[in-house]
Order: C-alpha cells, then sequence, then structure tokens
C-alpha cells in the first residue's frame, strides 16, 4: 500500500498491480501461512469464551503491548524507543464487540486485511508539536466467521485496525504488515 498526498489530505492506494509469489496456503482466517509474511511473528492471546488467537507478521523493531477488558482486547504495536521515535508508528488492532467507529475520515481506498477485502480510511491531522501524523483504519469482517466458529459472541466479534504515525513510510509499512493479519492455528 501506498500513501499518496492529493490537496493536502491523506490518499490510502491500493497497488494496482501486486505480484506475489510463494505464498503458500492459504489458513483458516483466510490469510497465507505464517512463512509466506516478512518481519517477526506474534501470536495474539485470543479475545476469550473459546475464541481463537490471532497472529500477525510485524516488522522487526517493534514492541507489543496489550489492553484487556472485560469485553474487549487492544493489541498494540509500537517502535522500541531506541529503534525510533515511540510516535514514529504504531498500529493497535482492537478484538471486541462495540469499536469506536471513527470512519468519518477524509479519504476511503480498497485494501485487503486476513484475505479478506476491507475499506482503509485514512487522513492527516497535526499534533501539538506541528508535525503531521498519517492515520489510517480499516474493519475487518467476518474474521472469526469460520466453519469450526459455532458460538454467537464470537462470530460476532469485530477487528478493527489502526495505524497513526509521524513516519509516513513505517505508517505505510504496518499497513502492509496488517495483511498477514489470521486467525492463530498454532501452527
Amino acid at each position: 500500500m501506498v500513501l499518496l498526498m492529493r490537496h493536502g489530505l491523506l490518499i490510502v492506494a491500493a497497488l494496482a498491480t501486486v505480484v506475489v509469489t510463494g505464498c503458500g496456503p492459504l489458513r483458516e482466517g483466510g490469510a497465507p501461512a505464517e512463512a509466506a509474511w516478512p518481519g517477526r511473528l506474534h501470536r495474539l492471546p485470543p479475545w476469550g469464551w473459546g475464541a481463537p488467537g490471532l497472529a500477525i507478521n510485524v516488522p522487526e523493531g517493534y514492541e507489543r503491548g496489550l489492553r484487556a477488558e472485560e469485553d474487549f482486547l487492544v493489541h498494540l504495536f509500537r517502535r522500541a524507543p531506541g529503534a525510533a521515535p515511540p510516535d514514529a508508528a504504531t498500529m493497535g488492532i482492537y478484538v471486541g464487540h462495540n469499536p469506536r467507529d471513527s470512519r468519518t475520515q477524509a479519504i476511503t481506498e480498497p485494501g485487503r486485511i486476513a484475505g479478506r477485502d476491507v475499506t482503509w480510511y485514512g487522513g492527516t491531522r497535526q499534533d501539538e508539536k506541528g508535525r503531521t501524523v498519517y492515520q489510517a483504519e480499516a474493519y475487518v469482517d467476518d474474521l472469526f466467521k469460520t466453519g469450526t466458529i459455532w458460538r454467537l459472541s464470537i462470530r460476532g466479534l469485530v477487528t478493527h485496525v489502526f495505524i497513526w504515525g509521524t513516519d509516513k513510510a513505517q505508517v505505510e509499512a504496518l499497513m502492509e504488515s496488517a495483511k498477514s493479519l489470521r486467525l492463530d492455528t498454532g501452527k
């Protein structure tokens, strides 16, 4: 994915021609197997009630954090303090039933996460220091709706991927790694 500037607004544009080689077999959850993705594999704890965990490959140099509440989880990835300024780029992955709905961003573009079509919502803003902050987010529909998951409370989970940062290239790298999000089969 490429972030382009047009009329001062962030455009999240999907590349029209992407050649993918060696992706390997698809696993349940729609994304190719772990070996197909660059970066470090992170296995994310499950939401609960028998829901499977998630797996994602994230570029080296990112630390993982977790905010767990009674009805949702937020997995956070941010640059390690020694690797880059902490506000360079951050990615969050919300799993729950009631995400913050902020799809009112100025720009929308198609993309793919977890082998599913998504819409990226994007924009820019100025932070308190006057720096440009690039933002992108997408909602992954039906990630937990598979033939082996029968509980309605799990099948109805919403997955919201949100990315922001002051380093455009790192925001783009996290958008690219979001494609690797998948249900964790433990393999």
